[in-house]
């Protein structure tokens, strides 16, 4: 009976034990073979902090950027590299209470600790590895012929593997002075690898490294360096790691396979993943499989199983994340689904090259496609009409409250969205290149050919038309029938309901400044407010264009956008600060990497950050926590924010996230 048992718990039938979801898309994740702790990190710069059995034990959120990080094997020590013009390192105890707080070394890109949390080793991309003590004090140096990729310690005697991206693998032997205060690294061995390196992997004693060669497959090292051959999947191996004797190998392809293998390189089992892995840890003994993926997907695999009838299914066939069903929690936000989704398109290049636009009061989502054809639809995801046939060329779409204009360069359809009607404006234009819209108390706001600027009714009227000298940079309506536009030779040109010109301000000509309408009823409230790019200044003008406030930022802008009250500018990094119209600062946010950010504000008057990256749709707070993100099984394509939703092209299909509490499930096609 023992030897029939011993049978069962030897065959190798794996099974997923648990699954959890970081809260934005997973950056990377490493395992604590002793203490079993699983950490993790996400593009949110949150850090998590697992149990083996996949319950949250402690979560915190740094406040720069998440270079890398890594948790000794007894779970004393983490370490992280965070960025914040200058690289930091932070060392934390197993309950993330910070220790030491100190600066990096330059370039520092990667971390290794030992297993019993005593030592550092940071690398850095100017080939240079720093030993620090877990007290912060730097104990010794070394100096590699290559900035090293990959770094691992040898868990049973004093010993770092270290491996370049390309070309070079090295050994280094550690031994300290005599009065223990400075470590003497020595070089004991260095071999070429005609090869990239993706992972690297050390059993316990150091008697089997692993280099996932991508191509080349699995190479395979002693202690002393000497290649004792590779293992080859059949696939592109990115991720391969021993357990502790070294009996047993994890490896993951590019492809999303996930294989296990024996010491000779004997598959055992493989499964193909719904997407590849990023990350991946084995346990000490070769029980389980930890793995993450890049849509934040944590997943431990039990290897083995005496019953595996009564277990989950393996990751091939588990649920994904973006699979039907309800959202799926995570530790603050969720994953969610669209609220609807319709096919809208009947080709790629026409979901690439959509425009979209929210209007407010009432909510409906615009589709501009080509070739001229514009789709309304109301918020619940039905198609309320189509727009007319149209000439010209370009695709624009402007909205104000209870109106929305679709317009080509040569004609403009107007849509009154409270009695669902529309019409075409009645008038001859040509190249048109800026186009501003309110209906009730204005009219329409026009620019051809870049230097003609004029305003117009719906019905399609002429109430002025000027020439100017220079072209246009921006243009906005203001209150009480004003017009303003600034111009390539630097000028904040203001327009009375009459089309009379008054040049009050004078910009560098080589930094034409954006422009929108603010507040003017306020208390210092700016009646329009202008951003000069490269001279990095917001300044805000009463309704003549006088000057009444200036205010310096930190970067370059790239973006001027007004949501609610406030004023939102974006740097081409997606740092982000929101400014009232009296030019008071009420929220900030840190780059984002993107320049294509989107912005709302929620029930609560706060800016909310709605980024598109990869196969994410993420919202978050401009401080960078998560609100929710959705994950895309087709490609994303363009989207557009408002204050009730976000709606965005996934695949061919218009889709629909609601900004207002719960989801509205609809059953609604597109007729």
């Amino acid at each position: 009976m023992v030897e029939h048992n011993a049978r069962i718990a030897t065959k190798l039938n794996p099974w997923t034990a648990w699954t959890t979801v970081a809260d934005a898309p997973l950056r990377g994740l490493a395992l604590a073979r002793e203490a079993g702790r699983i950490l993790a990190w996400d593009e949110a710069n949150e850090l998590y902090l697992f149990s083996a059995q996949g319950e949250m034990l402690s979560t915190i959120r740094a406040a720069h950027r998440i270079t890398t990080a890594a948790i000794s094997d007894d779970g004393s020590l983490i370490a992280l590299l965070t960025e914040n013009g200058q690289p930091e390192l932070h060392l934390l105890t197993s309950d993330f209470e910070t220790q030491v707080v100190r600066p990096a070394p330059t370039e520092a890109a990667l971390l290794s600790l030992d297993p019993h949390g005593r030592y550092v080793a940071v690398g850095s991309r100017l080939s240079t590895v720093h030993m620090i003590s877990k007290y912060g004090r730097t104990c010794g140096r070394i100096d590699t012929i290559q900035p090293l990729a990959h770094l691992c310690f040898v868990a049973n005697r004093a010993f770092l593997v270290g491996a370049a991206a390309f070309g070079m693998l090295i050994g280094i032997e550690l031994s300290w002075t005599r009065d223990g205060t400075r470590m003497v690294p020595d070089l004991s061995w260095q071999d070429r690898l005609m090869s990239n390196v993706g992972r690297l992997g050390v059993s316990g004693d150091g008697g089997m490294i692993l280099t996932s060669c991508y191509t080349h497959g699995i190479q395979r090292f002693d202690l002393q360096g000497r290649n004792e051959g590779s293992y080859h999947l059949g696939g592109t191996v990115s991720h391969a790691v021993p357990d502790f004797p070294g009996r047993t190998i994890a490896a993951a392809t590019l492809e999303g396979e996930l294989a296990i293998l024996n010491s000779a390189g004997n598959v055992r089992w493989r499964t193909r993943l719904t997407r590849p892995v990023i990350a991946i840890e084995m346990d000490a003994l070769g029980r389980f499989v930890v793995f993450g993926h890049s849509t934040g997907e944590i997943l431990r695999l039990e290897l083995f199983s005496s019953d595996s009838e009564s277990h989950g299914p393996p990751p091939a066939l588990a649920r994904s994340v973006t699979s039907e069903g309800p959202a799926v929690r995570t530790s603050s936000g969720a994953i969610r689904q669209p609220d609807w989704s319709i096919p809208v398109v009947k080709s790629d290049d026409q979901a690439e090259t959509a425009v979209i636009a929210i209007s407010e009061d009432p909510v409906r989502i615009g589709l501009f496609t080509s070739p001229h054809r514009f789709q309304l639809y109301s918020r619940e995801g039905r198609l309320l009409g189509e727009g007319p046939p149209m000439v010209g060329v370009g695709r624009i779409l402007r909205t104000a409250p209870g109106w929305l204009a679709a317009a080509t360069d040569r004609q403009v359809v107007l849509y009154d969205l409270r009695r669902n009607t529309k019409q075409r404006l009645d008038a001859s234009l040509a190249e048109l290149t800026h186009l501003a819209i309110q209906p009730d108390d204005y009219g329409l706001a026009l620019v051809q050919e870049r230097d003609r600027v004029g305003r117009i009714t719906p019905s399609g009227r002429w109430v002025w038309k000027k020439e100017l000298r220079s072209p246009v940079e921006d243009l906005a309506i203001g209150s009480e029938g004003s017009t303003a536009v600034t111009t390539t030779d630097g000028e904040l040109i203001v327009f009375d309901p009459g089309g009379n010109p008054e040049i009050r301000a004078m910009f560098d000509p080589s930094d034409p400044p954006l422009i929108i309408p603010g507040r003017p009823t306020l208390a210092m409230g700016a009646a329009w407010i202008t951003l000069s790019r490269r001279q990095q200044q917001l300044c805000g003008h009463d309704l003549h264009g006088n000057p009444l406030w200036n205010r310096p930022l930190p970067w370059e802008g790239w973006s001027l956008s007004q949501i609610g009250d406030l004023i939102l500018i974006a740097s081409a990094e997606g740092a982000v600060h929101a400014i009232d119209v009296a030019g008071t600062l009420r929220h900030e946010g840190p780059p984002s990497g993107l320049s294509s950010d989107q912005f709302a504000v929620d029930t609560q008057g706060r800016p909310l950050r709605i980024s598109r990256r990869s196969v994410h749709l993420i919202c978050s707070f401009l401080d960078g926590r998560v609100r929710w993100r959705a994950i895309g099984e087709q490609p994303l394509g363009p989207y557009a924010a408002g204050a009730a939703g976000v709606a965005i092209m996934i695949g061919r299909s218009l889709a629909w996230f609601s900004l207002e509490g719960s989801a509205r499930p609809t059953n609604e096609t597109n007729p």
